[in-house]
């Protein structure tokens, strides 16, 4: 089984669902995606621990597109970057519904 699965959410929003473990394979069809990659993304943790994502995520942050973590705790320092890149903006919520409210009105 894939690690992540992405599927359509509505018009411009994706879903980033993360199911397992990343293989080396994985984490580079991701990173390509997220290059690629031009609308908004809804990153479900809901299968997982904080703990599990937060180096995948710090790694792949400076990539990412304007995106909602929800499904796990995050630490918010994982989502820090350094000033010099020009980045989108994540934001982690509670519940699925907040993020969804927040990434439509981005």
């Amino acid at each position: 089984m894939a690690s992540f699965m992405l599927t359509p959410v509505e018009k411009g929003i994706m879903r980033c669902q993360h199911t397992g473990a990343f293989t080396h394979e994985e984490i580079r069809a991701l990173a390509s995606f997220l290059d690629d990659y031009r609308g908004k993304l809804l990153i479900d943790l809901s299968g997982t621990t904080g703990e599990e994502c937060a180096r995948h995520i710090h790694n792949f942050r400076p990539m990412m597109p304007t995106a909602a973590i929800f499904g796990a705790a995050i630490d918010p320092a994982i989502l820090a970057v350094p000033e010099s890149y020009y980045l989108h903006e994540v934001r982690c919520f509670e519940t699925e519904g907040e993020a969804l409210a927040w990434l439509r009105n981005q």
